[in-house]
């Protein structure tokens, strides 16, 4: 057998697997015949708005409640566990799996079973560095807590940056592990660009985006249980009735 053909048969393997969406999937069986809910986060005067079109465990967290976000968010981790961590044992000294990985996280972003519309990664890519490097994963998502309390907006991606420097300190700078982490940064990186032309056009209009939106519907679901734009909506009545009366 050709030296790339397991690579090649790893690709393929990933990217399918990557490309099976349980949001999607929660969506269809408890709201059949509509699509997902898309996340808009609103600028603060109110006149504009950021829409992701990325559909993960936020959507479903907020549509349907914690129960259903958690449980898509460890779907979504467990589609990269599993497999990677099978390839890594079945073939060990061999960075097949490192590939795996990488096409699980194109796959997530880009599903072939969904018109290339898929979610945001970040669970898929816990997953993955679960298998890989468990206290790579809890160090590089410190370290983008860290950086989420300075840049909100890069808490996720600061937690994916921050594997370069990672692997790179554990495995060498020029190592296949090293060279993955470039590869998942870059991918992310990448299915972030349709959300950041959006950010960068709303500040060139003079807006500035409520950063703090999406988190407060996440931490009013986790609070009371509820579907977070079920809170959202009965705040919102009670401060206009509260204003009303005034």
């Amino acid at each position: 057998m050709s030296d790339w053909i397991p690579y090649l048969l790893a690709a393929l393997l990933g990217y399918l697997i990557g490309s099976i969406q349980p949001a999607r999937i929660v969506f269809g069986r408890l709201r059949p015949g509509t699509g997902p809910e898309l996340i808009r986060t609103p600028t603060t005067d109110g006149e504009a708005e950021l829409v992701s079109h990325a559909v993960g465990a936020t959507n479903v967290m907020i549509a349907f409640g914690p129960r259903w976000g958690v449980l898509t968010m460890v779907l979504d981790a467990t589609k990269a566990f599993l497999p990677v961590l099978a390839v890594l044992l079945l073939f060990p000294g061999e960075s097949y799996h490192l590939v795996l990985a990488t096409a699980v996280l194109v796959g997530h972003l880009w599903p072939i079973w969904y018109g290339f519309s898929g979610g945001g990664g970040n669970s898929s890519i816990m997953g993955m560095l679960l298998a890989i490097s468990p206290v790579g994963l809890v160090v590089t998502h410190i370290g983008g807590m860290l950086v989420g309390k300075i840049v909100p907006t890069f808490a996720f991606l600061g937690g994916v940056a921050l594997t370069i420097p990672w692997f790179a300190w554990r495995d060498g700078v020029f190592s296949p592990e090293a060279a993955f982490a470039v590869a998942i940064t870059v991918v992310y990186v990448v299915g972030q660009l349709p959300e950041a032309a959006q950010m960068r056009r709303l500040k060139r209009e003079g807006h500035e985006l409520d950063v703090e939106h999406v988190m407060r519907l996440m931490k009013g679901s986790a609070a009371t249980g509820r579907p977070g734009a079920e809170v959202a909506a009965e705040r919102d009545r009670t401060r206009g009735r509260a204003e009303n009366t005034e």
